[in-house]
């Protein structure tokens, strides 16, 4: 795709350089911007690669400064009808402190507004001057001190109340379509904060960088394998729920079984655990939140027995003072 310009930019040392936006895919642009993101670790490397390079059915836009075609400064957000993620923020050293960053951004929103988008999410340490920055251009806090934070172009209640407008929904193995939308379901101020243990999703967080080695995965899976990981999604977008089977970190042999879904679709929860296809041989652990008893009941459901309940185990909040018990599922094989 051509390179799309959004206006020039006055630098503070009173330089004039190009603010554009790369739509994804590209192959002109590239390898420009490999290069120029390549100090990310190797799962981001992948995600740009990805992104760049193929069609994956989800709006990547790389907005950039740059001179005569060098980038400087660079934003990226990732949407699906127009809720979508919002980052890597990274400004070339040598042109730091010189206001690319708050320019490219400014540039950035004020397209996302005019696109009609609608929510873009994103994760900075709390109290930080990225922070600050993102605040003053509107951003909010998803949880005070978390450092999760969204920008909305619409009102929050109806924004939040989307999933209960869904009237259908599809489970699908895990894929790009999914990860601009899913940290909506995952960050919301809903029942359960047991989300995805096996992902160290505890509490209202963001999945952005969670789900990437899960995508990775699915995508080299054999076509006749069952999936690790599915989720529910109504054709507009909404992420609706959720489901993965991953080895136990610790305890060869034993798989973690984790479910989650918005409170209005946890009558899909069995869909989802089936469309794991799990072998009944194998052994299964699952976590759940106690007060979230959907959760639990998908859990039984799906042929796992409650062996224990563990007074505060969970934790989550900046200060980790919201603490739940936990209910432990076990399924001993066969």
């Amino acid at each position: 795709m051509a390179l799309v310009p959004l206006g020039t930019v006055t630098l503070k040392s009173g330089e004039r350089v190009e603010a554009a936006v790369v739509r994804a895919p590209d192959s002109e642009w590239a390898p420009k911007l490999e290069r120029f993101l390549g100090h990310k670790g190797q799962i981001w490397q992948w995600q740009n690669s990805e992104l760049l390079r193929h069609d994956v059915g989800i709006e990547a836009r790389f907005h950039i400064l740059h001179r005569a075609g060098a980038p400087l400064a660079h934003i990226l957000t990732a949407e699906l009808n127009g809720v979508g993620l919002f980052g890597h923020v990274y400004t070339d050293p040598a042109d730091r402190g010189q206001g690319a960053s708050s320019a490219l951004q400014a540039l950035l929103i004020d397209d996302f507004r005019r696109r009609g988008g609608r929510a873009l999410y994103l994760h900075t340490d709390h109290g930080s001057q990225a922070y600050r920055l993102y605040q003053k251009a509107g951003f909010v806090d998803l949880e005070a001190g978390s450092g999760d934070m969204r920008l909305l172009n619409m009102d929050a209640g109806a924004f939040d109340r989307a999933a209960l407008d869904a009237k259908d929904a599809a489970i699908a193995p895990l894929d790009w379509r999914h990860w601009p939308t899913a940290s909506v379901l995952f960050a919301g101020d809903q029942p359960g904060i047991v989300r995805a243990a096996a992902l160290g999703l505890v509490g209202r967080s963001l999945t952005e960088e969670h789900f990437l080695p899960l995508i990775q995965a699915e995508r080299a899976r054999a076509a006749d394998a069952a999936p690790a990981a599915v989720a529910l999604q109504a054709p507009d977008g909404a992420f609706l729920g959720f489901a993965s089977r991953l080895p136990h970190p610790h305890w060869p042999g034993i798989d973690m079984l984790d479910c989650y879904c918005h409170p209005a679709w946890w009558r899909r929860a069995g869909d989802l655990i089936a469309a794991l296809r799990i072998d009944p041989k194998r052994r299964l652990i699952a976590h759940a939140d106690a007060r979230c008893s959907d959760q639990g009941r998908a859990f039984a459901s799906a042929g796992l027995k409650r062996v224990a309940t563990v007074p505060g185990l969970a934790a989550s909040g900046a200060a980790m003072r919201n603490r739940a018990d936990v209910d432990i599922f076990l399924h001993a094989g066969t």
